[in-house]
């Protein structure tokens, strides 16, 4: 019964975003992530750390390249893209998109505004770019939206690597 109203709440939740604003450029940036799994022949690993936090797993040669997760809150989402160095380890690009609720638009029972920002980060050049109405609004030298996001992705890479290295072992 719990899994049915949660897939409830999401159908509802995601006809309340069905007018997002960064849709075709979320788009454009999930055929690009799904076009570098293929490109590089990167094999998906089933595991998730959190049953609340959907996430996909793509590995190359025992190590984690590509992670996509999604938190699903109350009213909106936000799901991160994540792009990883083979040789450092390190992040090598963040897609991050937030869709938020207008608390203000809340009426008859439902939100009829959304906020709906893109970020993508690039650590080693310091940058981030910031997406609204699908066109980059500003770049700005700085990665703040990484330093949020860097100590749960690191602690997700580690468990998801372990589990992909102990799949064998079962």
């Amino acid at each position: 019964m719990n899994i049915f109203i949660r897939l409830l709440f999401l159908s509802f939740l995601f006809i309340g975003c069905e007018n997002s604003n960064n849709d075709i450029l979320d788009s454009d940036l999930e055929k690009e992530f799904r076009t570098a799994i293929a490109n590089t022949k990167a094999e998906e690993f089933k595991y998730l750390d959190d049953g609340l936090v959907p996430q996909e797993n793509f590995f190359i040669d025992s190590k984690l390249k590509y992670l996509k997760f999604r938190y699903n809150p109350e009213a909106g989402f936000s799901e991160r893209r994540v792009y990883f160095d083979l040789n450092t380890d390190s992040i090598e690009r963040i897609v991050l998109r937030k869709v938020q609720a207008d608390w203000d638009s809340f009426k008859d029972g439902d939100y009829h505004k959304f906020h709906d920002s893109i970020f993508i980060v690039y650590p080693k050049m310091n940058k981030t770019e910031v997406y609204f109405k699908n066109e980059k609004i500003k770049s700005i030298n700085s990665k703040a939206v990484l330093l949020k996001e860097e100590k749960f992705i690191y602690r997700l890479k580690k468990y998801t690597e372990i589990q992909n290295n102990n799949k064998g072992s079962n």
